[in-house]
């Protein structure tokens, strides 16, 4: 993208733009959700073999993320993201007419795949022309809008569910899919890609990576971004077995309750908005995240573990708080990890996707295997995962902390 194409945009424009094609993550996890139980019907399984479908997509989206990252340093943002929508409308319509479990997973994966693609050229595309808190600002203001696709995404599966069955969801996505296609064919500028390495694709791939990794300061955002949304990964795991099985909710009540979820990341999100333009440093505003996060979630593993059935009306507020911190952590993180990075802006950002996806693909796994049924797993694994995180993060990266002390 030239800085001409650029200035056709203007801000919002362009996190519109940007924000549709991300809102294709949110809607591929989040839309099944409600459909769980009748598809595991209609497929003769457990429901906990088709959770575990959430696990195989994080690992397709990690692979999408990490060779779409690297070539979209040198092919260029847009010819990735179109190829990539292109893979996902195939894989699309094959869920549409699947019928066995291993089918499921073999086309949730190369979804994946295509969505991954996508995914990593967005966080790429805003490194590219924003710094610092302005950078922030447009992580905060992408995530704003894109936040709607998990508010509307349980509800759009619900109605689909009604209308056609479970096999209307996979509609719905190739449809969305489809039109985001033609959005970004139209009006995504082309960059100026870097220069073609020389060596095999393997060897090019290396590289790219490798210069991430060769500034291990920028890392401790890497992981507490990752064990952060691993904490959410394992409600997002676990909530339809906790609210609709050990509290006997409505498929309509438990849609209502995940869109509250939302709500709350959208609040975060704006105090994060308003503390950025206050002056406030992306790093900063983290700490608070950390502080609340933390807090909430070591409340619901107490709440968990001195009742049986911990009392819904404050076990759900808990959680709702302890997933709309992500409106406090993302935007701040990838604006700190990100800042590290220029040139192999797509690179920064497929090690940071895809670290996030294969480490709460783990989460999600080991929160599966521990399920009992009961409201205390995923607590736990929530409270373990922002733990992980935030030892790593001060571990790897306090010299941010330190340096703004003596100045």
């Amino acid at each position: 993208m030239n800085s001409s194409a650029h200035s056709r945009l203007s801000d919002t424009q362009m996190a519109l733009l940007l924000a549709a094609m991300a809102a294709v993550m949110p809607f591929s996890i989040d839309t099944y959700l409600p459909a769980v139980p009748a598809m595991a019907a209609s497929l003769g399984v457990g429901e906990t073999d088709i959770q575990q479908s959430l696990s195989i997509f994080l690992v397709g989206q990690s692979a999408g993320v990490l060779l779409g990252g690297v070539f979209s340093d040198f092919k260029g943002r847009r010819p990735v993201v179109l190829a990539g929508l292109g893979v996902y409308l195939v894989a699309s319509l094959g869920l549409i007419l699947l019928q066995t479990l291993p089918q499921l997973m073999l086309l949730r994966m190369l979804q994946a795949f295509g969505a991954g693609m996508v995914a990593v050229s967005g966080g790429a595309i805003v490194r590219d022309h924003y710094e610092g808190r302005r950078a922030a600002q447009m992580f905060a203001l992408i995530g704003v809008i894109m936040m709607a696709a998990p508010i509307l995404a349980p509800m759009v599966g619900w109605l689909m569910q009604i209308i056609g069955g479970w096999r209307a969801v996979f509609g719905f996505l190739l449809g969305y899919a489809a039109l985001v296609w033609l959005l970004q064919w139209r009006f995504l500028p082309a960059n100026r890609p870097a220069a073609k390495p020389a060596g095999s694709p393997l060897s090019i791939i290396f590289t790219g990576y490798r210069s991430v990794f060769a500034k291990p300061q920028s890392l401790g955002f890497l992981f507490f971004q990752s064990f952060s949304f691993s904490s959410m990964f394992a409600f997002l795991t676990e909530s339809p077995s906790v609210y609709m099985k050990f509290y006997g909710l409505s498929n309509g009540f438990y849609t209502l309750l995940f869109g509250l979820n939302i709500v709350t990341m959208v609040f975060f999100n704006r105090i994060t908005a308003w503390r950025l333009k206050s002056g406030s440093e992306p790093a900063n505003i983290l700490l608070i995240g950390i502080a609340v996060q933390f807090c909430t979630n070591f409340l619901l593993m107490l709440l968990s573990q001195a009742a049986e059935m911990p009392p819904l009306w404050l076990f759900a507020p808990l959680v709702m708080v302890s997933v709309g911190t992500q409106g406090l952590v993302v935007a701040n993180t990838q604006a700190c990890f990100m800042g590290y990075f220029k040139a192999e802006g797509g690179s920064a950002n497929g090690v940071l996707i895809s670290s996030q996806v294969l480490i709460a693909a783990a989460v999600g796994f080991l929160t599966t295997q521990l399920h009992d049924g009961s409201a205390r797993i995923m607590p736990a694994m929530m409270l373990a995962s922002t733990l992980c995180g935030s030892a790593l993060l001060f571990a790897l990266s306090r010299h941010v902390w330190l340096n703004q002390g003596r100045q």
